[in-house]
C-alpha cells in the first residue's frame, strides 16, 4: 500500500500557527488574579462563619450549663431530697418565677410517678403521665446527674419543651427525679441579635436532628426533622465544618459553619448570604469566566483550522498502527516526507517489522512450552527444543549438551554431551560426529560457562581452529565447518546444567539482538523444564523410597519374626538400590558383627554367618559393642565412642538405657571405592570374600546402643552413591534398629512371661502347655512320657524359723540342681510354691526313677548357706502306664509325691495300679509296698517305693543315660 502526503508545511510550521492561535493570555492571567481574589473573600467568609459558629456555640454551651446547675441545686434542696410536697411546692414555685421560660416544673418519685407539678400558666389539659412513655426519666437515672433532652413534650402540659432533669438523691439513695419544661424559644431568645432583616440564619437542631430553634421562620420549623439538610448530612462527617450552599427554606445563597455543642452533642448552623461577603466581585469574576471562555473558544477553532492537515495525516498512521495491533504485520505506510511524518512513518514500519519476528518467536516459545507442559519426558523436550530453534533461525545446526563433572569438584575432567543435536543440510549442516567434548581450564566454552551469560561469534576462521578449544588439537574436524554461532549457557542457583549452541557453517553470519533474545528465552524455557524434570524425578524416587519405607514398617508392625522383618528388608532394599548384595549383621557368640541376613544377586554365594573380623576376639554378645577392639573403637570410620558415649556397658544387651535419651543421628560410612579408602582396611577380608567395590555402611542404633550392621554392597562395578540413596539407606536402618530392637524385647517378654522369677524355671502355664504338647508327640511316636513332681519339706518351718529370704535360697537352690542335672530336652517348672514339676520326655517310669532318686540325693547332699541341708519328697508317674491324659499323669504323680511325704519326706515314690517288685540291676530294686492303712491313704492306689537310695552309683545313670540313648 502506498499513501502520497503533500509536504507543504512541516510540523514545526504548524505548531507556530497553533502557538498564534491562542490570542488571549492577559484575558487568562486577569481571570487567575480576580480567582485568587475570590478566593480570599471566600477564605475570610469561611473564618466570619465558622467564629459566628464557635460563638453560637459556646453561647449556647453556657446557657445549658446555667439551666442544668439551676435544677441540680433545686434537686439539692433538703425538702427536696426528703420529698416534702408542701416545701416542694413552694420552691418550685419561686423557680418558675425566677425562670421566666420554664413553663413546668414536675416531681417524679423513685418508681416514676409524679407526685408534683407546678406550670408557670394552668394548663388546659393534663396528659397521664406513665413511665414506659416517659423514656426521659430513665435516661435521668441513668445519667446519675443533671441531664437535658432534645426537642420534646412536657411530661404534664404536653407542650413542645425542652426538658432538663437532675436525679434527687439523699444519703446517696435515688429519692426521685426533678424534670423542668423549658420553652424551646428560650434558645430563639439567645439568638436574637441574628434576625431575618439581615438574612442571617442561626439553626438548633438537637441529637435527634429536629430543629429546636430556627431564626428565620422558627414558628414553621420548630420541631422539623432536618436530616436532609445538607448541614446535618455534613456534620454526620465531621464535628465542625462550613460549606456555601442555597438554604433548604429560601433560594438564597449562603456561606455556612456548623459546630457542636459538647455538653448537648446538638448542632448549631450559621449562615450568612454570599452577597453579603463577597459584594460584586462573584459578579465580576463570572463575566471574566465568561470572556475567557470565549477567547479559548476562538484559540482552538483556529488550531483545529490549523492543524486539520496535521491531524489527518497522524489519524493514517494511527489506522496503519491498529491494522499491525490487530496482527496484520504486513502494513507498511509509506511517506516520502523528509520532516517529522516520515520519520514517523518509518519508525513504525520498524515496529511492524520487529512485532512480526516477535510474533514468530513468540509462536515458537509457546509452541516449546505446550511441549513442556504436556510431556515429562525430558529427552522429548530437548529433542523438540533444539529442532524448533534452529528452525526459526534457519541455522545449519542447533545442538544441547549436557555438562557430565563426573560428580566431582575438579573441573579438569568435566565434559559437554551432545546428546540432543538438529541439523539442516539445506543450510549446510551435518551431524556432529564428536559428541562428548572435554572442557579445558582455558577454552571459551569453559569462560561461557563460568559466567553464565550469553555469547556470540559471528566470524570464525575457517582456516583455523575454532576458537572454542584452547588449541588446534583439540579442535574436532566436525567442529572446524563452522563459521558463525551462539552459545548460551544453562544454569541455575546450583550451577551450570549444560549449553546450548546455534551454528551457521554455510556462510558467516551476524546475529541480530532479537535472535539472541530467542536464544536466551528458549533457554530460560530450557533451564525451566529441566528443573521439572529433576524435580519429578527426585520426586519420584522419594516416593518409591517412600512405599518401600512404608513397606518395611508395615512388615516392621505386622509380624514379630525377627527373620522374616529382615529378609524382607534385605530384599527389597537391594531391589530398590539396584545393589548386588545386601547385609545385616548383628552381634553373636561367633563375633561381635556376624552376618544373619543377606540378599545377593542369583549367581553369588551366600555368606551368611561370616565375621567381619577376622582376627580372634574374646566377645560376648551381652556385653555388647560398647568395646569391639581395644583403643581402636571405629566401624568403617564411625566412631562408636561418639555414638554410645551415653551407653554404659553393665546394662543388658538390647535393654534401654535408664536416662531413656535418644541418640542423635550417626554418621553413616558412604565408600565409593573400598580399594582406594582407607576406612576399609580393617575389614580387607570380609570385603574381598563379599567382593564389594562399594559401599555403604549404616549403624542401626536404638537408646545409644549399636545392635547391628546394615550394609549395601556393589560388586560388580564401583558405584558412587547419591545423596538419596544414603538417605534411604539411612532411613531404612533407623526402621531396622526399631525391628530389632522390638524382636528383642518381645523375646525377653516373653520369656518373662512363662519362667518363674525366683528360680528361673519355666512356669505353671508353660508346664501345662508343654506336657500336653508331649504326651500329644508320644502319642505320635508311641513313646513314653513321664513326669516328676517334687516338693520342698517343711518349707513352712523354714520360713517361720529362719525367714523368707533363706526360704527362698531354698528354693533357688533347687532350681539350680534341676538345670545343672536335667538333659536339653527336659522340662522343669516350679508348679507352685515349694513344689516343682519335671517332665521327661521318651523317657521310661525305671529311667524316671533312677533320674528322681538322684536329683534326691543331689539336694541332701547340697546344702543351702545359712541353713543346711535340706530334703525333697519325689513323684513319679508315666504315660502311657499310668495315664493316658494330661490331668490323669498330674494328678496321679502328685498322688505318689503324697505318699512320699506322708511316709518319712525324703524318698521318691512310683505311682503303680498294682504291687509289683521290678529289678533294676545293680542292686536297686523297687518293692510293691504293703496295702496302706486306712488312716494314711484310704483312698490311694498302691504306691512303690526306692529302696537302696544311698548305695546309688554313677554307674546307674550310666546305664540309665544309654537305655536313653
Amino acid at each position: 500500500m502506498h499513501v502520497e502526503f503533500p509536504t507543504r508545511f512541516n510540523i514545526r510550521t504548524r505548531m507556530l500557527l497553533l502557538c498564534l492561535g491562542v490570542a488571549a493570555p492577559l484575558l487568562a492571567i486577569g481571570s487567575f488574579s480576580l480567582w485568587k481574589e475570590y478566593r480570599t473573600l471566600k477564605q475570610e467568609a469561611q473564618r466570619a462563619t465558622t467564629f459566628q459558629a464557635a460563638i453560637s456555640v459556646r453561647t449556647l454551651g453556657q446557657w445549658t450549663k446555667a439551666q442544668l446547675s439551676t435544677v441540680r441545686a433545686i434537686a439539692s434542696i433538703h425538702a427536696v431530697q426528703q420529698m416534702n410536697l408542701e416545701t416542694s411546692k413552694k420552691v418550685i414555685a419561686t423557680a418558675l418565677q425566677a425562670q421566666p421560660f420554664w413553663t413546668e416544673v414536675t416531681l417524679f418519685n423513685a418508681t416514676g410517678e409524679p407526685v408534683l407539678s407546678t406550670t408557670a400558666v394552668p394548663a388546659t389539659k393534663k396528659i397521664s403521665v406513665q413511665l414506659a412513655s416517659f423514656p426521659f426519666y430513665n435516661k435521668v437515672t441513668k445519667a446519675k446527674g443533671p441531664t437535658v433532652s432534645g426537642y420534646e413534650h412536657a411530661p404534664i402540659s404536653g407542650k413542645a419543651a425542652i426538658l432538663v432533669g437532675a436525679p434527687v438523691l439523699a444519703n446517696g439513695e435515688l429519692q426521685g427525679v426533678l424534670v423542668a419544661a423549658i420553652d424551646p424559644k428560650a434558645v430563639l431568645n439567645l439568638f436574637l441579635g441574628l434576625g431575618e432583616n439581615n438574612g442571617n440564619i442561626v439553626a438548633v437542631v438537637d441529637d435527634t436532628k429536629r430543629v429546636v430553634a430556627r431564626t428565620l421562620q422558627n414558628d414553621y420549623w420548630e420541631g422539623k426533622d432536618f436530616s436532609h439538610a445538607k448541614s446535618v448530612t455534613a456534620a454526620s462527617k465531621a464535628t465542625r465544618g462550613n460549606f456555601e450552599a442555597v438554604g433548604i427554606a429560601d433560594p438564597t445563597a449562603r456561606a455556612y459553619a456548623f459546630d457542636r455543642v459538647p455538653e448537648t452533642g446538638w448542632l448549631v448552623v450559621v449562615g450568612v448570604p454570599t452577597d453579603a461577603i463577597y459584594g460584586a466581585a462573584h459578579d465580576w469574576l463570572f463575566i471574566m469566566t465568561c470572556l475567557a471562555g470565549c477567547a479559548i473558544g476562538i484559540s482552538v477553532g483556529l488550531a483545529f483550522l490549523v492543524t486539520s492537515h496535521f491531524t489527518s495525516t497522524i489519524h493514517v498512521l494511527v489506522r496503519e498502527a491498529l491494522a499491525i495491533g490487530r496482527g496484520d504485520l504486513t502494513k507498511r505506510v509509506h511517506v516520502p516526507a523528509k520532516d517529522e511524518l516520515g520519520l514517523l512513518a518509518r519508525a513504525f514500519n520498524q515496529m511492524a517489522t520487529q512485532l512480526e519476528v516477535g510474533q514468530d518467536q513468540k509462536a515458537m516459545i509457546e509452541k516449546l512450552s505446550e511441549s513442556i507442559r504436556q510431556s515429562l519426558d525430558i529427552n522429548e523436550i530437548l529433542n523438540t527444543t533444539v529442532r524448533e530453534l534452529g528452525q526459526a533461525l534457519s541455522a545449519s545446526r542447533c545442538c544441547l549438551a549436557l555438562l557430565d563433572t563426573k560428580d566431582t569438584a575438579d573441573i579438569s575432567d568435566d565434559e559437554l554431551v551432545f546428546n540432543h543435536v538438529w541439523w539442516d543440510e539445506k543450510f549446510g549442516g551435518a551431524a556432529l560426529q564428536n559428541k562428548i567434548i572435554r572442557i579445558t581450564k582455558d577454552s571459551v566454552m569453559q569462560m561461557i560457562i563460568e559466567q553464565g551469560s550469553i555469547l556470540s561469534l559471528d566470524v570464525l576462521d575457517d582456516r583455523g581452529p575454532t576458537p572454542l578449544f584452547e588449541n588446534s588439537k583439540d579442535s574436532p574436524d566436525d567442529w572446524r565447518s563452522i563459521k558463525s554461532l551462539i552459545a548460551c549457557p544453562i544454569t541455575t542457583k546450583n550451577g551450570a546444567l549444560g549449553l546450548i549452541l546455534v551454528h551457521q557453517c554455510d556462510s558467516l553470519r551476524v546475529w541480530s539482538d532479537h535472535e539472541l533474545e530467542l536464544v536466551e528465552a528458549v533457554t530460560r524455557h530450557v533451564t525451566l523444564a529441566m528443573e521439572h524434570a529433576r524435580l519429578y524425578n527426585r520426586t519420584k524416587t522419594m516416593a518409591e523410597q517412600e512405599l518401600l519405607i512404608n513397606h518395611i514398617v508395615r512388615s516392621v508392625r505386622s509380624s514379630l519374626d525377627l527373620d522374616t522383618i529382615l529378609n524382607t528388608v534385605t530384599q527389597e532394599l537391594g531391589k530398590a538400590l539396584g545393589a548386588d548384595r545386601i547385609q545385616i549383621a548383628q552381634p553373636r557368640s561367633e563375633g561381635p558383627l556376624v552376618v544373619t541376613h543377606e540378599f545377593h544377586l542369583p549367581h553369588m554365594t551366600d555368606i551368611k554367618g561370616l565375621n567381619m573380623y577376622s582376627d580372634s576376639i574374646d566377645f560376648h554378645p551381652n556385653i555388647g559393642l560398647n568395646r569391639i577392639l581395644p583403643g581402636n573403637n571405629t566401624l568403617l570410620g564411625i566412631n562408636l565412642d561418639e555414638i554410645m558415649e551415653a551407653s554404659s556397658p553393665e546394662d543388658e544387651w538390647g535393654s534401654p538405657s535408664p536416662s531413656g535419651t535418644t541418640l542423635r543421628e550417626a554418621p553413616i560410612a558412604v565408600i565409593n571405592n573400598v580399594f582406594e579408602d582407607s576406612r576399609t582396611l580393617p575389614f580387607k577380608d570380609f570385603l574381598d570374600t563379599v567382593s564389594s567395590q562399594s559401599m555403604i555402611a549404616a549403624p542401626l542404633l536404638h537408646e545409644n546402643r549399636l545392635v547391628g550392621l546394615l550394609m549395601v554392597h556393589q560388586c560388580e562395578t564401583s558405584r558412587t552413591w547419591n545423596s538419596s540413596e544414603v538417605q534411604l539407606v539411612a532411613a531404612i536402618a533407623d526402621q531396622v534398629a526399631i525391628a530389632i530392637t522390638h524382636a528383642h524385647l518381645f523375646a525377653q517378654v516373653k520369656h518373662q512371661a512363662i519362667t518363674d522369677g525366683l528360680t528361673g524355671l519355666y512356669n505353671h502355664i508353660y508346664f501345662k502347655n508343654r506336657l500336653s504338647e508331649e504326651i500329644r508327640l508320644a502319642k505320635r511316636k508311641s513313646t513314653s512320657c513321664s513326669l516328676l513332681m517334687i516338693d520342698l519339706d517343711k518349707l513352712k518351718m523354714i520360713n517361720d524359723k529362719f525367714g523368707h529370704p533363706v526360704g527362698d535360697a531354698a528354693i533357688r537352690q533347687i532350681g539350680a540342681i534341676l538345670k545343672t542335672l536335667l538333659r536339653s530336652g527336659d522340662t522343669a517348672a516350679r508348679y507352685g510354691g515349694e513344689e516343682f514339676a519335671i517332665i521327661l520326655p521318651e523317657t521310661t517310669l525305671l529311667e524316671a526313677a533312677l533320674i528322681a532318686d538322684r536329683l534326691c540325693s543331689q539336694i541332701r547332699n547340697t546344702p543351702v548357706p545359712g541353713l543346711g541341708r535340706i530334703t525333697t519328697s519325689i513323684g513319679v508317674a508315666s504315660y502311657p502306664k499310668h495315664a493316658l491324659e494330661m490331668a490323669e499323669l498330674i494328678e496321679n504323680a502328685d498322688k505318689a509325691l503324697y505318699v512320699a511325704k506322708n511316709s518319712g519326706r525324703d524318698q521318691v515314690r512310683l505311682y503303680e495300679s498294682e504291687p509289683t517288685a521290678v529289678d533294676l540291676g545293680e542292686g536297686v530294686v523297687f518293692t510293691p509296698p504293703p496295702p496302706p492303712t486306712p488312716s494314711v491313704a484310704p483312698s490311694l492306689p498302691i504306691i512303690t517305693p526306692v529302696v537302696n537310695r544311698e548305695t546309688e552309683t554313677d554307674n546307674k545313670l550310666n546305664k540309665i543315660n544309654k537305655i536313653r540313648n
